[in-house]
């Protein structure tokens, strides 16, 4: 059965994920989100998901995304989502949208990987990451096996309250995400060398006249302009600048320009 993998992500960690489920369902081709919004023509006989949880729900270009597909009914869907804590409503939230266009969601699973939103204090250090991310392989060893075996059902179960809380701030997330360019700015440590500008999935950045990024309205707050600059001169707000910077260490800064990004 082929299967198309769609894959959305800042730090790594979901593309790092939906290489593992490519790598082990085989016959699989990957397509980042970033570039697929209104562009996909047929849907595929085994069609995932895989993208990291924003405000207990899922980014708000996968869910756009999701709503320009084309109806169908694939032979299996699935979805994984990656987290460092909770999913919240992530997976009844991408259930109701694929219901919406006559697609039923046959798989949920959900992954903890590093958690990494500088709103809320960022990721942790490179001893509890590691940790962490050793945890995350055998996560991802159950995840695969389950989809090799054509598990239906839902896997890896979210606290009630942060499911009440995602149905609350998630609408509220998806209206205004791309309020938040006027937070981000570079300090004194920046290079101008480019990389945030050519790692936005979305094209949000260019640089300025004075060599330092300029941020747009089309941010999906995935960070990933934070956590790759290698002079850690991004910051969000006033109480970044001490944050830990993470990406997946499996994952290169060229495995993220699939996604697109700035020229």
């Amino acid at each position: 059965m082929s299967t198309e993998v769609y894959w959305f992500s800042g730090t790594g960690n979901s593309l790092h994920a939906a290489r593992r489920i490519a790598e082990g369902l085989g016959d699989s081709e990957l397509v980042p989100i970033a570039g697929s919004v209104g562009g996909v023509e047929a849907l595929p006989e085994r069609l995932g998901l895989v993208f990291p949880v924003y405000a207990w729900g899922p980014p708000s270009i996968v869910a756009d995304f999701i709503e320009e597909m084309p109806a169908g009914s694939p032979e299996y869907v699935f979805a994984v989502a990656t987290c460092g804590a909770s999913a919240g409503s992530a997976m009844s939230i991408t259930r109701r949208l694929l219901k919406k266009r006559g697609i039923s969601l046959d798989a949920e699973l959900t992954v903890k990987m590093v958690g990494n939103y500088p709103p809320m204090g960022g990721a942790p250090g490179p001893e509890k990451a590691g940790k962490r991310l050793e945890e995350a392989e055998k996560d991802l060893d159950a995840v695969v096996g389950r989809l090799k075996d054509g598990f239906r059902g839902r896997q890896g179960g979210t606290n009630p309250f942060f499911r009440v809380l995602g149905r609350v701030v998630y609408p509220l997330f998806r209206k205004h995400v791309s309020d938040s360019a006027g937070r981000f700015a570079a300090d004194d440590r920046c290079t101008s060398c480019g990389i945030c500008v050519r790692l936005c999935p979305v094209s949000n950045i260019e640089l300025g006249e004075d060599g330092r990024p300029v941020w747009g309205d089309r941010c999906q707050q995935c960070y990933a302009c934070f956590h790759w600059c290698p002079e850690e001169a991004v910051q969000y707000g006033r109480k970044t600048a001490d944050q830990n910077r993470y990406h997946h260490p499996g994952v290169s800064q060229d495995d993220m320009l699939e996604q697109g990004g700035g020229a």
